[in-house]
């Protein structure tokens, strides 16, 4: 097996980490599906025999804050409110866990806030998948269920936390109360102590703005005091150029130009309703790609608006699909030497490469 892992990190080196991080889960169907599933993405194949290797399945998309540049928080009506049920999960995991490596429980919601997630995440377990979550943690959590979902078996789970104090955490995620998410945070890190669990690794993810440019440093040194595993700071997406920061942080995602949008090809994004997204960034439900129907993936992963928008990065030349969610899409336009919809400012390689 270790030979596997060998072989696997070379073609999916996160999805490796994380699968891992706490047992060799590896099989040779999953470490065929992921060399299949690249050989695919690098031929420009539009239709695929490969199944996605890593799953999102956002299990909620309520949410109890309004941070401004997420539709979720400015309160969009993109679809019902609504958790994942169980039997939608399972059966999800039930046809693709078996060629897949990681679980985002995650998207456009808080997960928390589905009442069965320990189940979930315990399901999940049970499938060898690797599983992440992402939180605001500004909420109240009793002991006993954070107990329940350190031994759930959740790998790793990123506390949203933009700020250093309440001053400049309230800023973005209004709404929010910056002591109880570090209220929240210690006690997880007490009680995998004494749970004697090294799981799940939390991460504290500081997103760059230019009202807390400068609290960054404040920020990881609190992050280290707590005891948590690691603490990622990066530039965070904004609508408003009067939020950008001094500095220049990577937007690298933006440039397509050597590789394709990865996303079209190894990554399946379900909302809690069961419907199908291109990728992360799909909110509208008239925006799905599909809805979820046991035993049909192969036809879904394949339908006419998947075909579509892989096209649009196998045929460069190509028109562009009318009324295609991927056609607005900044990675599409960079790839095409299209025009940004986005305000954001580029670091200069990139605003050298949108200009040329």
């Amino acid at each position: 097996m270790a030979g596997i892992a060998r072989a696997l990190s070379v073609v999916a080196p996160r999805s490796l980490k994380l699968l891992l991080a706490k047992n060799d889960n590896l099989t040779p169907r999953r470490l065929f599906n992921v060399i299949l599933n690249k050989v695919e993405m690098k031929l420009g194949r539009t239709h695929l025999v490969s199944r996605p290797y890593e799953l999102c399945i956002d299990v909620s998309n309520k949410c109890n804050l309004s941070c401004p540049f997420c539709p979720t928080g400015r309160h969009e009506i993109g679809r019902g409110k609504g958790h994942v049920t169980y039997e939608t999960f399972a059966g999800i995991l039930d046809e693709l866990a078996p060629y897949a490596l990681t679980l985002e429980l995650f998207n456009w919601g808080e997960a928390f806030f589905n009442p069965e997630l320990p189940r979930l995440i315990a399901f999940a377990t049970r499938k060898r998948l690797a599983t992440l979550m992402s939180s605001n943690l500004s909420f109240r959590l009793k002991e006993d269920y954070i107990r329940s979902v350190i031994a759930s078996g959740l790998t790793y789970m990123t506390a949203s936390v933009d700020g250093a104090d309440q001053q400049s955490y309230e800023v973005y995620r209004r709404g929010g109360k910056f002591d109880l998410v570090i209220e929240n945070l210690r006690t997880f890190v007490r009680l995998k102590r004494e749970m004697n669990s090294e799981f799940p690794r939390i991460c504290w993810q500081y997103l760059i703005f230019a009202h807390n440019e400068e609290r960054v440093d404040e920020a990881r040194r609190l992050a280290q005091e707590i005891g948590l595993d690691t603490f990622s700071a990066m530039g965070g997406l904004y609508e408003d150029p009067s939020w950008a920061p001094k500095g220049d942080y990577s937007f690298a995602y933006l440039d397509m130009r050597a590789n394709r949008c990865a996303w079209l090809w190894k990554k399946a994004v379900f909302h809690w309703d069961g419907g199908m997204a291109s990728c992360c960034m799909g909110f509208y439900k008239h925006d799905d790609f599909a809805d979820w129907t046991p035993g049909t993936f192969g036809q879904m992963w394949n339908n006419a608006k998947f075909i579509a928008a892989r096209r649009i990065w196998t045929e460069k030349d190509s028109p562009l699909p009318e009324g295609h969610f991927c056609t607005d899409c900044d990675k599409v336009r960079f790839y095409r030497g299209m025009p940004l919809h986005s305000k954001m400012k580029l670091p200069p390689e990139l605003r050298e490469l949108e200009a040329s």
